[in-house]
């Protein structure tokens, strides 16, 4: 996988649904900045891949997705708010994560 073309693919959409080979694939190039496990979808992971900012998390379609965001600040909102709905859905809240918005 051409990295810098998914990177670039992603830059144009809000997120960019990716194979579990092409995540492992970035799982080996990439640094790992955070990664919680959501216990109801996998982890949620804040990757560094050279210069961007990558946040990869797993739906419960299975499909693994990817998006770029600005900052590491922005970054940790992000997985905080998911964790957030995810502790509420132990809780039988009734509530859904918003995957692909």
């Amino acid at each position: 996988m051409d990295f810098s073309k998914m990177i670039s693919s992603a830059k144009k959409k809000k997120y960019l649904i990716i194979s579990e080979t092409e995540l492992k694939e970035l799982l080996s190039i990439s640094k790992v900045i955070i990664e919680d496990n959501t216990y109801i979808s996998d982890k949620i992971r804040l990757l560094k891949f050279k210069d961007e900012l990558i946040l990869q998390e797993k739906t419960t379609k299975d499909e693994y997705l990817i998006r770029l965001l600005k900052s590491k600040k922005e970054a940790e909102e992000f997985i905080n708010q998911r964790l957030e709905i995810y502790s509420r859905m132990w809780d039988g809240c009734g509530c859904k994560v918003k995957y692909y918005e």
